[in-house]
C-alpha cells in the first residue's frame, strides 16, 4: 500500500487572493470538505482563508471564499503579524481552529506561538477565544511552540506540536531548528508538555515540521516533514514528507520511505511538505504543499492498495 499522487488541485498564482496556499488543514463536513489555508498578502503577512472541496471527489474545488476566516491580532499581541491554520475540529456544535500566530523580531526573523479560535458557521468566520496564546515559550522551552495536531483519545486531548530548540547561523542568516514534542490536556486549552522529542533525528541539524497524527487499529500514525538546515529553500536539503508509528503516542519509530517524495518535474519536484490526512467517502487522502513552502499551491494524494 502506498500514496498515489492525484496532482495539484489548487494553484494560488491563478486562483487566489494572495501568494501561497500553505499548511492545508481540513474540516470534513456533512456535504463537503472545508480546507483552511494560509495565504500571504502584498506585505508578506499570512492570513487564513477557506476553500471547499467536493466530498465525493476531493480533487474538485467547489468554492473559494474570498474573505479571510481568521485575521491579524491586535497590535502587540502574539498574532499581530500573521496567522496560519494547523488543526480544526468540531465539538458541541462549534468549530475550533488551533493556529499559529506570528510576530516579527529584530534579532531573528520571527517568533511563533499557538492560539485557538471558534466558529458558529463551520469555519467561515472565526473569533479568537483568547487574545493571548494557549502555548508559548516557557523556562524550559524558550523558542516556539506551534503547528499542533490534536486527537481526543482515552479521555485526553493529545497534542503533537513543533517546538523550537535553537536558531542556527547558516551562511550569515539565522535559521530555525525544530523538533516534534507531545503534550496532553483535560480541557483542550491547558496543556502539560513532555520534554522528550518524539522523533529521533537522522543528523544533528535535521528540522521537523507539521506533524499530522491519526489513530488506526490501536496504532498512532504520524506524517510529518523534515529538512536540513542548509540549502533547504528548494535545494538539496528541502522538506520531504515522512512517516512514523507509535503504540503510546510518545515513542515513535520512523519509516521515512512511506512518505511522499518529490515528483520528477512540476509543482512538487523540489519539495514536499506540510501533510494533512483526512477521510472522505470511505477513502483516506493527504493534502500537501510542494515547492517553495506552498507558493505553488497544494495537491492531493490517495492511500491506495495498488503497488
Amino acid at each position: 500500500m502506498a500514496w498515489k499522487k492525484l496532482g495539484r488541485i489548487f494553484d494560488p498564482d491563478k486562483e487566489w487572493v494572495g501568494s501561497h496556499a500553505q499548511v492545508p488543514t481540513t474540516l470534513v463536513l456533512d456535504d463537503l470538505v472545508r480546507v483552511f489555508i494560509s495565504t500571504r498578502n502584498a506585505a508578506g503577512k499570512s492570513l487564513c482563508y477557506a476553500v471547499d472541496l467536493d466530498k465525493n471527489d476531493p480533487g474538485k474545488i467547489i468554492a473559494r471564499h474570498s474573505e479571510p476566516c481568521l485575521g491579524f491580532g491586535k497590535p502587540g499581541t502574539f498574532d499581530d503579524d500573521g496567522v496560519m491554520p494547523s488543526y480544526a475540529l468540531q465539538k458541541d456544535g462549534k468549530t475550533y481552529l488551533y493556529y499559529s500566530g506570528w510576530n516579527q523580531r529584530l534579532t531573528v526573523p520571527y517568533h511563533n506561538s499557538m492560539g485557538v479560535a471558534v466558529s458558529d458557521d463551520n469555519g467561515l468566520h472565526f473569533k479568537k477565544l483568547f487574545e493571548g496564546p494557549i502555548m508559548d515559550r516557557t523556562a524550559t522551552e524558550p523558542y516556539v511552540a506551534v503547528t499542533p495536531t490534536i486527537l481526543f483519545d482515552d479521555g485526553l486531548w493529545k497534542m503533537w506540536y513543533v517546538s523550537g530548540v535553537s536558531w542556527l547561523q547558516v551562511d550569515g542568516k539565522y535559521e530555525p531548528l525544530y523538533v516534534i514534542k507531545y503534550a496532553e490536556s483535560q480541557d483542550g486549552y491547558n496543556f502539560t508538555r513532555y520534554p522528550e522529542h518524539c522523533l529521533t533525528s537522522r543528523f544533528e541539524t535535521e528540522a521537523f515540521s507539521r506533524p499530522c497524527v491519526i489513530k488506526e487499529d490501536g496504532i498512532f500514525k504520524m506524517w510529518f516533514c523534515s529538512r536540513a538546515s542548509q540549502d533547504y529553500r528548494n535545494g538539496a536539503g528541502s522538506y520531504r514528507i515522512r512517516y512514523a508509528e507509535s503504540v503510546d503516542g510518545k515513542t515513535w519509530t520512523r519509516y521515512d520511505d512511506d512518505g511522499i517524495p518529490p515528483s520528477p518535474e512540476g509543482w512538487d519536484s523540489l519539495m514536499t511538505c506540510y501533510p494533512f490526512i483526512f477521510k472522505a467517502a470511505d477513502k483516506k487522502y493527504m493534502l500537501y504543499n510542494g515547492n517553495r513552502f506552498g507558493t505553488t499551491g497544494f495537491g492531493l494524494a490517495l492511500w491506495s492498495n495498488d503497488e
